[in-house]
Protein backbone atom coordinates (compact mmCIF):
# COMPACT_ATOMS: atom_id res chain seq x y z
CA UNK A 1 0.00 0.00 0.00
CA UNK A 2 1.12 3.66 -0.17
CA UNK A 3 1.31 5.66 2.58
CA UNK A 4 0.53 8.95 0.53
CA UNK A 5 -2.35 7.91 -1.19
CA UNK A 6 -4.76 9.76 1.91
CA UNK A 7 -2.26 12.34 1.22
CA UNK A 8 -2.83 13.01 -2.38
CA UNK A 9 -6.61 13.33 -1.73
CA UNK A 10 -6.04 15.22 1.60
CA UNK A 11 -3.39 17.38 0.70
CA UNK A 12 -4.95 19.60 -2.51
CA UNK A 13 -8.14 20.42 -0.74
CA UNK A 14 -6.26 21.71 2.00
CA UNK A 15 -4.40 24.15 -0.58
CA UNK A 16 -7.52 25.47 -2.16
CA UNK A 17 -9.31 25.19 1.40
CA UNK A 18 -5.89 27.53 3.08
CA UNK A 19 -6.27 29.88 -0.15
CA UNK A 20 -9.98 30.51 0.47
CA UNK A 21 -10.42 31.05 3.54
CA UNK A 22 -7.65 33.51 2.89
CA UNK A 23 -8.88 35.27 -0.10
CA UNK A 24 -12.35 35.33 2.03
CA UNK A 25 -11.24 36.40 5.11
CA UNK A 26 -7.96 38.65 4.84
CA UNK A 27 -9.68 41.93 5.18
CA UNK A 28 -11.94 41.00 8.24
CA UNK A 29 -11.34 43.26 11.01
CA UNK A 30 -9.98 40.76 14.23
CA UNK A 31 -11.01 42.86 17.16
CA UNK A 32 -14.59 43.52 15.08
CA UNK A 33 -14.83 39.80 14.50
CA UNK A 34 -14.18 38.55 18.08
CA UNK A 35 -16.19 41.00 19.13
CA UNK A 36 -19.37 40.15 17.18
CA UNK A 37 -18.70 35.77 18.50
CA UNK A 38 -18.73 37.53 21.80
CA UNK A 39 -22.12 39.07 21.22
CA UNK A 40 -23.45 35.57 20.21
CA UNK A 41 -26.40 33.56 22.06
CA UNK A 42 -24.39 30.35 22.17
CA UNK A 43 -27.46 28.46 23.88
CA UNK A 44 -29.15 28.80 20.86
CA UNK A 45 -27.08 26.82 18.67
CA UNK A 46 -27.84 23.79 20.28
CA UNK A 47 -31.10 23.43 18.63
CA UNK A 48 -29.27 23.09 15.42
CA UNK A 49 -28.79 19.06 16.63
CA UNK A 50 -32.22 17.87 16.34
CA UNK A 51 -33.03 18.88 13.03
CA UNK A 52 -29.61 17.97 12.08
CA UNK A 53 -30.11 14.36 13.36
CA UNK A 54 -33.23 13.98 12.01
CA UNK A 55 -31.74 15.10 8.26
CA UNK A 56 -29.45 11.40 9.20
CA UNK A 57 -32.34 9.98 10.63
CA UNK A 58 -34.08 10.41 7.26
CA UNK A 59 -30.87 9.49 5.20
CA UNK A 60 -30.66 6.36 6.93
CA UNK A 61 -34.64 5.65 6.09
CA UNK A 62 -33.87 6.34 2.34
CA UNK A 63 -31.20 4.13 2.06
CA UNK A 64 -33.04 0.94 3.75
CA UNK A 65 -35.67 2.12 1.07
CA UNK A 66 -33.08 1.80 -1.64
CA UNK A 67 -31.52 -1.29 -0.52
CA UNK A 68 -34.98 -3.57 -0.37
CA UNK A 69 -34.70 -5.10 -3.32
CA UNK A 70 -30.84 -6.42 -2.21
CA UNK A 71 -32.03 -7.52 1.53
CA UNK A 72 -33.95 -6.51 4.43
CA UNK A 73 -31.40 -4.20 6.22
CA UNK A 74 -32.04 -2.78 9.77
CA UNK A 75 -31.50 0.45 11.16
CA UNK A 76 -28.60 -0.13 12.89
CA UNK A 77 -26.65 -2.15 10.53
CA UNK A 78 -27.47 0.94 8.03
CA UNK A 79 -26.37 3.69 10.41
CA UNK A 80 -22.70 3.00 10.82
CA UNK A 81 -21.74 2.74 7.89
CA UNK A 82 -23.33 5.61 6.77
CA UNK A 83 -22.46 8.08 9.53
CA UNK A 84 -19.31 6.74 8.83
CA UNK A 85 -19.10 7.66 4.84
CA UNK A 86 -19.99 10.95 6.14
CA UNK A 87 -17.28 11.29 8.26
CA UNK A 88 -14.88 10.03 5.90
CA UNK A 89 -16.29 12.32 3.15
CA UNK A 90 -15.79 15.36 5.15
CA UNK A 91 -12.09 14.81 5.36
CA UNK A 92 -11.17 13.89 1.48
CA UNK A 93 -13.12 14.90 -0.64
CA UNK A 94 -14.08 12.29 -3.44
CA UNK A 95 -15.98 9.20 -3.68
CA UNK A 96 -14.03 7.58 -0.62
CA UNK A 97 -16.95 7.93 1.70
CA UNK A 98 -19.02 6.32 -0.35
CA UNK A 99 -17.04 3.38 -1.41
CA UNK A 100 -16.06 2.68 2.16
CA UNK A 101 -19.89 3.31 3.37
CA UNK A 102 -20.89 0.54 1.06
CA UNK A 103 -17.97 -1.94 1.91
CA UNK A 104 -18.97 -1.47 5.65
CA UNK A 105 -22.69 -2.84 4.75
CA UNK A 106 -21.44 -5.20 2.68
CA UNK A 107 -19.49 -6.72 5.26
CA UNK A 108 -22.19 -6.13 7.87
CA UNK A 109 -24.73 -7.68 5.45
CA UNK A 110 -23.38 -9.79 3.01
CA UNK A 111 -25.08 -7.69 0.33
CA UNK A 112 -22.89 -7.61 -2.74
CA UNK A 113 -20.42 -4.98 -3.18
CA UNK A 114 -21.36 -3.36 -6.23
CA UNK A 115 -25.20 -3.54 -5.43
CA UNK A 116 -24.25 -1.53 -2.01
CA UNK A 117 -22.29 0.75 -3.81
CA UNK A 118 -24.99 1.57 -6.67
CA UNK A 119 -27.68 2.68 -3.96
CA UNK A 120 -25.13 5.22 -2.54
CA UNK A 121 -24.33 6.32 -5.69
CA UNK A 122 -28.54 6.90 -6.24
CA UNK A 123 -29.06 8.31 -2.87
CA UNK A 124 -26.88 11.00 -3.57
CA UNK A 125 -28.64 11.84 -6.94
CA UNK A 126 -31.70 12.17 -5.33
CA UNK A 127 -29.44 15.10 -3.35
CA UNK A 128 -28.33 16.14 -5.75
CA UNK A 129 -31.81 16.58 -7.77
CA UNK A 130 -33.46 17.59 -4.26
CA UNK A 131 -30.72 20.44 -4.20
CA UNK A 132 -31.16 21.28 -7.45
CA UNK A 133 -35.19 22.14 -6.61
CA UNK A 134 -33.72 24.44 -3.92
CA UNK A 135 -32.06 26.24 -6.30
CA UNK A 136 -34.90 26.77 -9.00
CA UNK A 137 -37.06 28.05 -5.81
CA UNK A 138 -34.12 30.61 -4.71
CA UNK A 139 -34.01 31.75 -8.58
CA UNK A 140 -38.05 32.23 -8.84
CA UNK A 141 -38.07 33.86 -5.56
CA UNK A 142 -35.20 36.17 -5.65
CA UNK A 143 -34.52 36.51 -9.34
CA UNK A 144 -34.71 40.40 -9.83
CA UNK A 145 -32.21 41.39 -6.83
CA UNK A 146 -29.72 38.78 -8.54
CA UNK A 147 -26.71 40.15 -10.47
CA UNK A 148 -26.49 38.91 -13.87
CA UNK A 149 -23.21 36.36 -12.88
CA UNK A 150 -24.88 34.92 -9.94
CA UNK A 151 -27.75 34.46 -11.81
CA UNK A 152 -25.68 32.43 -14.78
CA UNK A 153 -24.09 30.48 -11.77
CA UNK A 154 -27.59 29.21 -10.10
CA UNK A 155 -28.64 28.39 -13.38
CA UNK A 156 -26.10 26.77 -14.73
CA UNK A 157 -26.24 24.66 -11.87
CA UNK A 158 -29.65 23.84 -12.13
CA UNK A 159 -29.14 22.70 -15.74
CA UNK A 160 -26.46 20.98 -14.88
CA UNK A 161 -28.91 18.27 -12.41
CA UNK A 162 -31.82 18.38 -14.56
CA UNK A 163 -29.47 16.87 -17.36
CA UNK A 164 -28.42 14.30 -14.57
CA UNK A 165 -32.04 13.32 -14.41
CA UNK A 166 -32.25 12.96 -18.37
CA UNK A 167 -29.00 10.95 -18.27
CA UNK A 168 -30.49 8.60 -15.57
CA UNK A 169 -32.98 8.38 -17.85
CA UNK A 170 -31.43 7.04 -20.55
CA UNK A 171 -29.03 4.55 -18.59
CA UNK A 172 -31.87 3.39 -17.00
CA UNK A 173 -33.51 2.33 -20.73
CA UNK A 174 -30.12 1.78 -22.37
CA UNK A 175 -27.15 0.66 -20.02
CA UNK A 176 -24.23 0.06 -21.38
CA UNK A 177 -24.92 2.05 -24.99
CA UNK A 178 -25.75 4.82 -23.00
CA UNK A 179 -22.85 4.75 -20.67
CA UNK A 180 -20.75 4.00 -23.85
CA UNK A 181 -22.35 6.90 -25.67
CA UNK A 182 -21.90 9.82 -22.78
CA UNK A 183 -17.91 8.31 -21.92
CA UNK A 184 -17.17 8.51 -25.55
CA UNK A 185 -16.12 11.93 -26.02
CA UNK A 186 -13.13 11.36 -23.64
CA UNK A 187 -11.87 8.34 -26.07
CA UNK A 188 -12.13 11.16 -28.74
CA UNK A 189 -9.49 12.81 -27.35
CA UNK A 190 -7.42 10.30 -26.18
CA UNK A 191 -8.35 10.04 -22.99
CA UNK A 192 -9.49 6.21 -22.86
CA UNK A 193 -8.95 5.30 -18.77
CA UNK A 194 -11.25 8.14 -17.68
CA UNK A 195 -13.29 6.87 -20.41
CA UNK A 196 -13.16 4.04 -18.28
CA UNK A 197 -13.65 5.00 -15.38
CA UNK A 198 -16.42 7.74 -16.11
CA UNK A 199 -18.46 4.24 -17.93
CA UNK A 200 -17.60 2.09 -14.61
CA UNK A 201 -19.65 5.33 -12.60
CA UNK A 202 -22.44 5.49 -15.02
CA UNK A 203 -23.16 1.67 -15.08
CA UNK A 204 -23.42 2.24 -11.03
CA UNK A 205 -25.68 4.80 -11.59
CA UNK A 206 -27.73 2.96 -13.66
CA UNK A 207 -27.63 -0.31 -11.44
CA UNK A 208 -28.75 2.09 -8.62
CA UNK A 209 -31.86 2.53 -10.66
CA UNK A 210 -32.85 -0.90 -9.99
CA UNK A 211 -33.58 -0.34 -6.82
CA UNK A 212 -36.89 1.77 -7.94
CA UNK A 213 -38.96 -0.63 -9.24
CA UNK A 214 -42.11 1.44 -9.71
CA UNK A 215 -43.40 4.84 -9.40
CA UNK A 216 -44.06 4.35 -5.63
CA UNK A 217 -40.91 3.88 -4.91
CA UNK A 218 -39.59 6.56 -6.57
CA UNK A 219 -42.20 8.44 -4.70
CA UNK A 220 -41.04 7.22 -1.34
CA UNK A 221 -37.43 7.92 -1.69
CA UNK A 222 -38.17 11.91 -3.03
CA UNK A 223 -40.23 12.71 -0.34
CA UNK A 224 -37.68 11.38 2.05
CA UNK A 225 -34.89 13.23 -0.36
CA UNK A 226 -37.37 16.24 0.77
CA UNK A 227 -37.25 15.30 4.71
CA UNK A 228 -33.80 15.02 4.71
CA UNK A 229 -33.15 18.62 2.64
CA UNK A 230 -36.17 20.06 4.88
CA UNK A 231 -34.36 18.95 8.15
CA UNK A 232 -31.03 20.66 7.11
CA UNK A 233 -32.99 23.64 6.17
CA UNK A 234 -34.41 23.92 10.10
CA UNK A 235 -31.11 23.39 11.06
CA UNK A 236 -29.89 26.38 10.06
CA UNK A 237 -32.84 28.79 11.53
CA UNK A 238 -30.81 28.55 15.19
CA UNK A 239 -27.74 30.70 13.52
CA UNK A 240 -30.09 33.17 12.20
CA UNK A 241 -31.54 33.81 15.92
CA UNK A 242 -28.18 33.17 17.61
CA UNK A 243 -26.55 36.33 15.68
CA UNK A 244 -30.02 38.44 15.96
CA UNK A 245 -30.74 38.40 12.31
CA UNK A 246 -34.21 38.38 10.40
CA UNK A 247 -35.28 35.28 8.92
CA UNK A 248 -36.93 34.81 6.15
CA UNK A 249 -38.28 31.31 4.92
CA UNK A 250 -35.85 31.85 1.81
CA UNK A 251 -33.20 32.52 3.65
CA UNK A 252 -32.01 29.21 5.12
CA UNK A 253 -32.57 27.39 1.64
CA UNK A 254 -30.53 30.13 0.19
CA UNK A 255 -27.41 29.27 2.50
CA UNK A 256 -27.87 25.56 1.53
CA UNK A 257 -27.93 26.41 -2.18
CA UNK A 258 -24.89 28.46 -1.74
CA UNK A 259 -23.24 25.98 0.45
CA UNK A 260 -23.53 23.19 -2.26
CA UNK A 261 -22.22 25.41 -4.74
CA UNK A 262 -19.21 25.99 -3.04
CA UNK A 263 -19.01 22.44 -2.27
CA UNK A 264 -18.42 21.86 -6.27
CA UNK A 265 -14.60 22.80 -5.43
CA UNK A 266 -13.37 19.58 -3.37
CA UNK A 267 -11.92 20.79 -0.07
CA UNK A 268 -12.25 18.90 3.58
CA UNK A 269 -15.92 19.45 4.90
CA UNK A 270 -16.23 22.65 1.93
CA UNK A 271 -13.85 24.57 4.59
CA UNK A 272 -12.89 27.93 3.05
CA UNK A 273 -15.00 27.73 -0.28
CA UNK A 274 -18.55 27.24 1.57
CA UNK A 275 -17.49 30.19 3.27
CA UNK A 276 -16.15 32.28 0.12
CA UNK A 277 -19.57 31.61 -1.22
CA UNK A 278 -21.78 33.00 1.20
CA UNK A 279 -19.22 36.13 1.84
CA UNK A 280 -19.56 36.78 -2.05
CA UNK A 281 -23.39 36.79 -2.84
CA UNK A 282 -25.18 37.29 0.48
CA UNK A 283 -24.78 40.33 1.58
CA UNK A 284 -26.32 41.33 -1.66
CA UNK A 285 -29.61 39.31 -1.28
CA UNK A 286 -30.60 39.47 2.12
CA UNK A 287 -29.02 43.27 2.95
CA UNK A 288 -25.98 42.36 5.63
CA UNK A 289 -22.65 43.58 5.78
CA UNK A 290 -19.68 41.51 4.48
CA UNK A 291 -18.35 41.48 8.48
CA UNK A 292 -21.66 39.97 9.38
CA UNK A 293 -21.28 37.43 6.56
CA UNK A 294 -18.77 36.14 7.59
CA UNK A 295 -19.61 35.42 11.26
CA UNK A 296 -22.47 33.61 10.15
CA UNK A 297 -20.46 31.76 7.74
CA UNK A 298 -18.05 30.18 10.48
CA UNK A 299 -21.17 29.38 12.52
CA UNK A 300 -23.06 27.75 10.02
CA UNK A 301 -20.16 25.95 8.52
CA UNK A 302 -18.78 24.90 12.16
CA UNK A 303 -22.78 24.02 13.66
CA UNK A 304 -23.31 21.78 10.48
CA UNK A 305 -20.05 19.79 10.16
CA UNK A 306 -18.21 19.66 13.33
CA UNK A 307 -21.20 17.34 14.67
CA UNK A 308 -20.94 14.65 11.97
CA UNK A 309 -17.02 14.82 12.24
CA UNK A 310 -17.49 13.97 16.31
CA UNK A 311 -20.23 11.29 15.71
CA UNK A 312 -18.17 9.76 13.00
CA UNK A 313 -15.11 9.47 14.53
CA UNK A 314 -16.78 7.55 17.34
CA UNK A 315 -18.82 5.78 15.39
CA UNK A 316 -15.67 4.93 12.39
CA UNK A 317 -13.57 3.43 15.80
CA UNK A 318 -16.96 1.44 16.74
CA UNK A 319 -17.21 -0.04 13.28
CA UNK A 320 -13.08 -0.80 12.99
CA UNK A 321 -12.25 1.72 10.18
CA UNK A 322 -8.48 2.11 10.58
CA UNK A 323 -6.42 4.55 8.90
CA UNK A 324 -4.60 1.78 6.41
CA UNK A 325 -8.17 0.43 5.44
CA UNK A 326 -8.67 4.35 4.50
CA UNK A 327 -5.68 5.00 2.77
CA UNK A 328 -6.06 1.57 1.02
CA UNK A 329 -9.52 2.27 -0.35
CA UNK A 330 -8.23 6.11 -1.50
CA UNK A 331 -5.38 4.30 -3.43
CA UNK A 332 -7.75 1.91 -5.11
CA UNK A 333 -10.45 4.44 -5.84
CA UNK A 334 -11.83 3.94 -9.27
CA UNK A 335 -11.06 -0.37 -8.95
CA UNK A 336 -12.99 -0.09 -5.59
CA UNK A 337 -16.28 1.29 -7.34
CA UNK A 338 -15.92 -1.75 -10.11
CA UNK A 339 -18.17 -4.60 -9.21
CA UNK A 340 -16.21 -7.97 -8.26
CA UNK A 341 -15.65 -9.70 -4.83
CA UNK A 342 -13.43 -9.86 -2.21
CA UNK A 343 -13.47 -6.65 0.02
CA UNK A 344 -10.61 -4.74 0.55
CA UNK A 345 -11.64 -4.47 4.33
CA UNK A 346 -10.52 -7.49 5.19
CA UNK A 347 -7.04 -7.35 3.28
CA UNK A 348 -4.30 -6.37 5.85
Amino acid sequence: MKKGAVWKHLVPGLLIAAAALYLTYRKTDGEALFRALGQIHWPLLVLVLPPLVSSYVFRVIRWRKLLVPLGDVSVRDASGPLITGFFVNTLLPGRVGEILRALLLSRRTGIPRAGSFATVVLARIFDGLTLAAMTLIVLTVLWTRLDGATRLGLAAAGAMYVAFLVMLASLHRYRERAAGMLAAPLRWIGLRKQALRLQVLLLSFARGLDSLRDWRDTLKVSLYSILVWGSLTVSVIPVFLAMDLAVIWYYPVMLLVLAGLGMLIPTPAGTGTVHGALVLVLPALIGITQQTTRVLALLFHTTQFLPVIAVGLVVALREGVTAAQVSRIAENEDEMSVPGPGSMLEEE
